[in-house]
């Protein structure tokens, strides 16, 4: 993680906030399952507390939960969690 995005960035969802490196519940519906992981590090809005998920907690999640299944289904549901100013 850049030095920049560690103190923080403007929300992209609500662009009044701030974004900062925060503890979070990641929760998804797997397989008709609410899945809840607590205490996950994530990137949490202040103001509309959007947040956005480290691609590699996302990455470790997903192999855990889907393992050798079809990369496309991975890939869609991790662009989910991101908005398109991830990374940047």
């Amino acid at each position: 993680m850049s030095e920049a995005k560690s103190k923080g960035y403007a929300c992209p969802r609500c662009t009044v906030g701030r974004c900062t490196p925060q503890k979070t519940t990641f929760a998804e519906v797997y397989h008709g399952q609410l899945l809840s992981v607590p205490n996950v590090n994530a990137f949490v809005c202040d103001v509309c507390h959007f947040a956005e998920f480290e691609q590699d907690t996302l990455d470790a999640l997903w192999e855990k939960l889907y393992g050798d299944g079809p990369l496309e289904d991975r890939q869609s549901i991790t662009a989910q969690k991101r908005s398109s100013t991830y990374g940047k």
